[in-house]
């Protein structure tokens, strides 16, 4: 199964890697690619909640503006529910923005490209025959590997700046942000 095994030095860390190459395919694809799904309620996951546009005052007069003890005067509970549901999902889709789309990775444009280069270069260097050319590869890996450091050590910095400005504003924002920290584990076994 193995074609390649090889030890490589990291400027990440100060311990070696140990990097395996085999002939094995998966198919993550499949397993990554499912979407979710929430029965009839797709409709509300679709809708931001948490947008800054959105007027809770307009939704608050509109739904009390429904006639409700017409609508559901001599019907079931689940008829009930079914026009309640559909009155607040009409009201939702006329009064609240759609949430906009994802990319498929959380991971940030220029650090999939420095790993994507990290990738090639180690592709390169397995290839090579020349120990000079081996060397010169391994180099700019380690280059690489340091603006890849330097870029995470920027986006921590950004995420840090942007919570303190917005501290005052929300401190809910702040309490995420060391929650999120809280639960990382930064040591190394």
């Amino acid at each position: 199964i193995f074609t390649h095994i090889e030890v490589l030095k990291s400027s990440l860390s100060n311990h070696h890697q140990i990097e395996v190459t085999t002939n094995f395919k998966t198919n993550n694809r499949d397993i990554n690619n499912k979407i979710p799904n929430y029965g009839g309620e797709t409709d509300f996951w679709q809708l931001n909640f948490h947008n800054d546009n959105v007027s809770w005052s307009k939704i608050n007069k509109e739904i009390n503006d429904i006639p409700w003890h017409i609508l559901f005067n001599e019907k079931n509970t689940e008829t009930c529910i079914n026009i309640l549901l559909s009155c607040l999902l009409m009201l939702c889709i006329k009064l609240i923005p759609r949430k906009k789309p994802r990319s498929k990775s959380k991971i940030p444009r220029e650090r999939k490209k420095l790993l994507n280069r990290m990738k090639m270069l180690k592709r390169e260097k397995h290839r090579t025959y020349s120990k000079l050319k081996g060397k010169m590869l391994e180099k700019k890996i380690h280059e690489t590997e340091t603006m890849l450091i330097h870029h995470r050590k920027e986006e921590r910095r950004t995420k840090e700046k942007k919570v303190i400005e917005n501290m005052k504003n929300n401190p809910k924002v702040l309490f995420d942000y060391i929650n999120n920290q809280k639960d990382r584990d930064s040591k190394i076994g």
